[in-house]
This record gives C-alpha cells, structure tokens and sequence, in this order.
C-alpha cells in the first residue's frame, strides 16, 4: 500500500492506495473506501512527472486502522514494482539510474498493461520495471549487464 499526501490550496489530503492488479486499485480517503478501475489512458508528451520522496508516516498502517485528517492524491506504486515512465511517447525510459538485471522482451513481442518488461538493479534493490500500457515491442535499447541512467531508453514501442 503507497500513502500520498497532496497540498491544494491550504488544505491537506491523504489518499492511500493498494494495487490490486494492473489496472484496479483499493483506495482509501478518511473513512471511506473506493475500488477504482483504471479505464483509459493517454500519453501526454508535454507533461513531466518527476517523482519524489515523503517518507511513510506509519509502516505498520493497515486498512483498519485510524487513519489521520486524509487527502487527495495520485497513487504511486511501490518503486520496487513501478511502471517506468514513457518519455516521448513511444519509448519506455528507466525511472532511475542502475544496472539491468534481465530483459524479458524481445523485439516484435506484444505486451500487455503491467507486464514484466525487465530487473533494474538500483542501490542493491531489483526493481521489477513493468509496461505502462499494451503494445508491440519494436527495439530493445538495453541488454543484461549495461548500466543506465534516469531517463534512458531502455525499450521502443511500435507508432500505432
């Protein structure tokens, strides 16, 4: 489960979210829970997303337990389990520097939503980078072994 917190305006929101598979998700906001379904999405190229860190308030939060004044924001997912970002819309990008681990796709594959795509090594974590969307793989700009930066392509997908 991710706990984001968003700041709109002078108000304070605290949204928690557990994916619970690529595309739904068990949202909790106060005392009231959600069971969301992704239904579409659309790569903006002009928006930049950069993540940031917050650590967790509680480790040990549950669903049950009480939960302090709650707020609105984007879910997250775990970094070890994450979607790299896409970057320039057809290419999908490593969400931070590394070493790859394994590739687990080839050119001409057809992927799905939250398919494994590769393992970034990052600071002794194995990072399970994952598709954001389905596609057709069309070049695989990294191999097994080669290190990477934040923001390097690591694959190519097919124009539509």
């Amino acid at each position: 489960m991710r706990r984001y917190t968003l700041g709109l305006g002078d108000r304070q929101f605290v949204l928690d979210v557990q994916e619970l598979t690529a595309d739904s998700f068990e949202v909790f906001l106060g005392d009231a829970r959600y069971e969301v379904t992704l239904s579409g999405e659309e790569d903006l190229p002009e928006a930049t997303i950069t993540p940031g860190y917050q650590p967790a308030v509680d480790a040990t939060h549950s669903a049950t337990a009480a939960r302090p004044a709650m707020s609105l924001a984007a879910p997250r997912r775990r970094a070890a389990d994450a979607p790299a970002p896409l970057a320039g819309g057809a290419t999908l990008s490593a969400p931070m520097p590394g070493v790859i681990l394994e590739i687990f796709v080839k050119p001409g594959d057809v992927v799905e939503r939250g398919q494994r795509i590769a393992v970034l090594d990052a600071m002794k974590m194995h990072n399970l980078i994952r598709s954001p969307r389905a596609a057709t793989i069309r070049e695989v700009c990294v191999e097994p072994g080669q290190a990477v930066g934040h923001g390097d392509a690591l694959i190519r997908y097919q124009e539509a």
